[in-house]
């Protein structure tokens, strides 16, 4: 850490669905004379085979016993070169980020989530997170070492990290990457997760004039805007607010859902398993998985294309089209497919209408948040849409949004694909550029009341030290949907029950629902306890101490303080169920 507080290097992992990679700026070129110098933020090129790209694909390849073997394209090479009975024993995990939804689409992780490979293996998803986070972690300092050979750094005292996570993502798992990022090496202290689509508007704030283009007026004081982080597998959105001191603060809570890009690729999927069969196509999955990944790389290319003319073409591996023995035309035909799907040699030719179902059953969806977002009382004055993120590029999504939304201004910076990236090394220099952040949940603390006979419920009532008390009640220090100031914190007193008592007990908890009464309604889980000392008793029943809330950064903490002693204790709240 400088001596002005900056951080000397900030790397940024942006840990997608379907590609990752990372980011990093060297304080001395990115910070100059108090300004921000975005073209000196660094993605690292990744060898693609035939071009380098900007990403890498997630996929994670470990041998027989779960040791680090390769990720991203050289994990898919290396996968595929291998002999069938090979391929058994490794353990092959491709996007799967998404695999932590359920079948309704609700996230749900604990540190006892797991999750399976190519050939159904299974293993604690934490681990999955760790190895590839690892290796991340040391492309960047291997990539380094080479670059800088008289150039000592100390990752401890010299780097912060981000890692950038959706805002719809739920505080269990923000948690859970921050313990994937500590396993893998990083230290606490000097990590930090950033929200995608505030590191996308803090990237398009940040733009210099002769590359700002549209954005330059979408980000005047009092500007109100949706920013649409469209992923592979997530669709995030946002609305944010350009105060008049030029940061940045969210005014609605983030929403979405899991709408992105490779669900576009899993109804290109289901169609070719409809022309010649589920089990043919797994077969040619498993026995010819380097021409199965040449296929979604065409239709990734293919889906960021603009569709101009009536039919969309690309070209089939050949292993494909040997899966069967009847002819693949024929098989089309016999499927009910045939005026919509033709095939020349080895190239599939889709009629636009059939390639456009491929999208619209996510497009739809998309299409209705956003119109749900700009009707509510918060969206009132917002009439732009920010497009970032991979999705983003795809030209019938832009031309839907723009299409539904004739009076909004969409929005799409340069390198959108980016823009998560590099906003999250922003971040890392300057996490204060966000102002505020709506809470996702109401918290609170457990507390004795006493007892209204015709109020409390009779199951409530316990009598302590001869006076009856209603047990159990929630005490609300901040509601859900409330905004909150960075830094801001919310603190209430409270009071022993007995004379001589040496300690207060906190419980901590959370509620989905604003206005809970009790601590065991719907909705309402534990979070955490703190026990803060109190060992002057001569004041009795009428000593103080104060359970604090601090919202700072993307985390919530709380603290307890003996207002006799000024002893100040902290909780470790746990959002993520499972043993540590």
């Amino acid at each position: 850490m400088s001596a002005s507080g900056y951080p000397l290097y900030v790397v940024a992992i942006d840990f997608g669905t379907t590609y990752s990679g990372y980011a990093f700026a060297f304080r001395g070129t990115f910070l100059k004379d108090g300004e921000k110098d975005i073209n000196e933020i660094h993605a690292v090129p990744w060898n693609a085979g035939e071009l380098m790209s900007d990403k890498t694909p997630t996929t994670l390849l470990l041998d027989a016993d779960k040791n680090f073997v390769c990720f991203g394209y050289e994990a898919e090479n290396t996968y595929s070169k291998l002999p069938e009975e090979e391929k058994k024993k490794y353990f092959y995990f491709r996007r799967f980020k998404m695999m932590l939804y359920d079948k309704e689409g609700h996230l749900k992780i604990t540190r006892n989530s797991k999750l399976k490979d190519m050939t159904d293996k299974e293993m604690l998803a934490i681990d999955v997170f760790t190895h590839s986070i690892k290796y991340l972690r040391g492309h960047f300092l291997d990539n380094f070492e080479r670059r800088n050979l008289n150039t000592a750094i100390s990752e401890e005292r010299d780097i912060t990290w981000v890692i950038t996570v959706p805002a719809i993502w739920d505080e269990p798992a923000k948690q859970f990457m921050e313990e994937a990022a500590v396993k893998a090496g990083i230290s606490k202290a000097n990590l930090l997760i950033c929200l995608e689509p505030e590191a996308a508007a803090i990237y398009c704030k940040c733009l210099p004039i002769e590359k700002a283009g549209d954005c330059l007026s979408a980000m005047q004081p009092g500007r109100r805007f949706i920013v649409l982080d469209a992923g592979g597998g997530t669709i995030d959105m946002a609305i944010q607010e350009v105060t008049d001191d030029g940061k940045l603060q969210e005014i609605d809570r983030a929403q979405g859902g899991d709408w992105g890009g490779i669900y576009v690729d899993a109804q290109f999927k289901e169609m070719l398993e409809k022309i010649v069969s589920k089990p043919a196509f797994d077969a040619f999955r498993l026995q010819n998985t380097g021409d199965y990944l040449d296929l979604f790389r065409f239709f990734e290319r293919k889906k960021r294309q603009k569709t101009s003319s009536k039919k969309v073409h690309m070209h089939v591996p050949q292993s494909f089209l040997n899966i069967s023995d009847e002819d693949i035309g024929t098989l089309t035909k016999i499927k009910g497919l045939g005026e919509s799907v033709t095939w020349k040699r080895d190239t599939i030719f889709i009629n636009l209408k059939k390639y456009e179902e491929f999208f619209n059953h996510v497009i739809d969806k998309i299409v209705l948040k956003v119109r749900e977002m700009l009707q509510s009382e918060t969206a009132l004055g917002t009439d732009v849409i920010l497009m970032v993120g991979g999705f983003s590029e795809c030209d019938l999504l832009q031309r839907r949004i723009k299409e539904s939304f004739p009076a909004c201004k969409v929005v799409i910076p340069p390198e959108c694909g980016l823009a998560v990236l590099k906003g999250a090394v922003i971040y890392g220099f300057d996490p204060k550029m966000i102002s505020a952040r709506v809470v996702k949940y109401t918290y609170g603390v457990g507390i004795n009341n006493l007892f209204i006979e015709g109020t409390h419920p009779q199951s409530k009532r316990t009598v302590i030290n001869g006076k009856a008390y209603c047990k159990d009640m929630f005490d609300i220090h901040v509601q859900k949907g409330d905004t909150v100031h960075i830094d801001e914190t919310t603190d209430k007193t409270y009071y022993p029950l007995y004379d001589d008592q040496t300690a207060v007990n906190f419980r901590v908890f959370t509620c989905t629902h604003r206005d809970p009464m009790y601590t065991d309604d719907e909705g309402c889980k534990e979070i955490g306890s703190l026990t803060v000392p109190m060992p002057d008793t001569c004041g009795g029943t009428n000593r103080m101490v104060k359970a604090k809330f601090h919202f700072g950064g993307t985390k919530i903490t709380v603290e307890g303080i003996d207002q006799m002693s000024k002893t100040s204790v902290d909780v470790k709240i746990d959002f993520l169920e499972g043993s540590p």
